[in-house]
C-alpha cells in the first residue's frame, strides 16, 4: 500500500498545468488536508500541514492588499461583496531557555549590588568598595555620605527657613518684632535683613502704585458715567419740531483764523443733508457787509453755505461767542446752540433729535 501512495503521489505531480488549473479547490484542499509525503519511507502525517494558507480567491485581491492607502481601485471582476479572508494575529513567539540566559544572563551567575546611576558619586563608590571587599575604603566613603547627608539637612532647613522670611517680608505671615540685643535671633534673619527691608519697601510701593491705579480707574469709570449722563441730559434738552423742519444758523467770525477748520466741518453736513428739503443752511457773519463785499467774501471763504449780514441777529439771539451753531425748529420755533467747533457727527445728531430720528 506505501508503494501505490508513493506511485500515486508522483503520478499527481506529473499531470499537466492544465490539468491542475481544471482541478477545483476543494480537490486541492482535501488532498492537502489528507497530509503530505516528505519522505517515501515515512508515513503521512495528519496534521503535518495544518500551516498551510490556501488562497481560494483572486491573486489581484494580494496585489489590491498590499497598496498603500488612497491606492487604485480594486479590479472590476472582483465581486463587491466577496470576503477577503482575515489574517490570524501575529504574536512575539515566546523565548526559549537559550535566548532568555543570553538576554538576561544565568540565574547562577551572582550581580554585584550597586548604586543607581544618578545617586551621589559618594554613594557610588561606598556600593564599589563594598563589591571590592575593601572595608577602609567603604568607611571613608560612609564617612563622607554621612557628612554630605547632613549638609544636605542643613540646606534643605535654610532653604524652608529663607522662604518663611520671604512670605514675611511680603506681607504672607506675620511680621516678627525682635529685639536684637536682649534675644537670640536666627542667624538666616541677621543674614537676609536688608533684603527683607528692600523686598518690604518694594511690595509697599507695588500696593500703592496698584491702589492708585485702581483709583484712577475708577475715578475714569466715574467721569465716562457722568460725560454719559450729561450727554443724556444734552440729548433730553435738545427741542424735537413736530414737522421735522430743521434750520441751522451758524454765526462765524469772518476774521478768525479758525475759519477754515469751520468750513471743513461743515462740508460733510452739507453732503449729508443736501437732498433733504426739511433741513436748510445758513452762515451769519460777524459784521454787517454790502452785498458785492459779502459775496466776495463767500468766495473767498469757500463757505459752503450761503452768508447773510448777521450783527443785528446775534444781537438779538445775545449770541456771545464766534461760532455758534444755532438749531432752529421751525415750527415750534425752538432753539438748541452748540459754541465752539464741534465734530459733525455732533452737529448731524443734533439735527435727526430734532427731526425726531435717534
Amino acid at each position: 500500500m506505501r508503494v501505490l501512495s508513493v506511485i500515486a503521489l508522483f503520478a499527481a505531480l506529473l499531470v499537466p498545468v492544465s490539468l491542475h488549473a481544471q482541478t477545483g479547490t476543494d480537490e486541492i484542499k482535501g488532498f492537502w488536508q489528507k497530509g503530505d509525503a516528505v519522505n517515501w519511507r515515512a508515513s503521512v502525517q495528519e496534521t503535518s500541514s495544518a500551516g498551510v494558507v490556501y488562497r481560494d480567491y483572486p491573486m489581484a485581491v494580494d496585489a489590491v492588499k498590499q497598496q498603500p492607502t488612497n491606492a487604485l481601485p480594486q479590479p472590476a471582476n472582483l465581486a463587491a461583496n466577496q470576503q477577503i479572508p482575515q489574517q490570524p494575529p501575529v504574536h512575539e513567539p515566546a523565548l526559549s531557555r537559550d535566548q532568555i540566559v543570553a538576554r538576561y544572563g544565568s540565574p547562577e551567575q551572582f550581580t554585584p549590588i550597586r548604586a543607581q546611576k544618578d545617586a551621589p558619586l559618594e554613594m557610588q563608590g561606598l556600593f564599589a568598595a563594598l563589591n571590592s571587599g575593601d572595608k577602609e575604603l567603604a568607611w571613608q566613603y560612609s564617612v563622607a555620605l554621612a557628612r554630605r547627608n547632613t549638609e544636605m539637612q542643613n540646606v534643605v532647613a535654610k532653604a524652608t527657613d529663607y522662604q518663611l522670611l520671604a512670605m514675611e517680608a511680603l506681607g504672607m505671615r506675620p511680621q516678627q518684632e525682635v529685639n536684637l540685643e536682649k534675644e537670640t535671633v536666627n542667624p538666616n534673619r541677621l543674614e537676609l535683613k536688608e533684603l527683607m527691608d528692600k523686598t518690604r519697601q518694594q511690595e509697599l510701593e507695588r500696593k500703592i502704585d496698584l491702589e492708585r491705579a485702581l483709583r484712577e480707574q475708577g475715578a475714569q469709570a466715574e467721569a465716562g458715567v457722568a460725560a454719559l449722563e450729561a450727554e443724556q441730559r444734552r440729548i433730553s434738552e435738545i427741542p424735537v419740531d413736530p414737522e421735522g423742519k430743521v434750520k441751522v444758523l451758524i454765526f462765524f467770525d469772518e476774521k478768525d483764523s479758525s475759519l477754515h477748520d469751520l468750513t471743513n466741518v461743515l462740508r460733510p453736513l452739507r453732503d449729508s443733508f443736501e437732498k433733504d428739503p426739511s433741513v436748510s443752511f445758513v452762515g451769519l457773519t460777524k459784521r454787517t457787509y454790502a452785498l458785492p463785499a459779502l459775496k466776495k467774501m463767500s468766495a473767498a471763504s469757500s463757505f459752503p453755505f450761503p452768508l447773510l449780514n448777521g450783527e443785528a441777529l446775534a444781537q438779538e439771539l445775545r449770541i456771545q461767542s464766534y461760532p455758534t451753531v444755532l438749531f432752529l425748529a421751525v415750527t415750534s420755533k425752538e432753539t438748541y446752540r452748540i459754541e465752539g467747533v464741534r465734530a459733525s457727527k455732533d452737529l448731524a445728531q443734533v439735527i435727526h433729535t430734532m427731526k425726531g430720528q435717534q
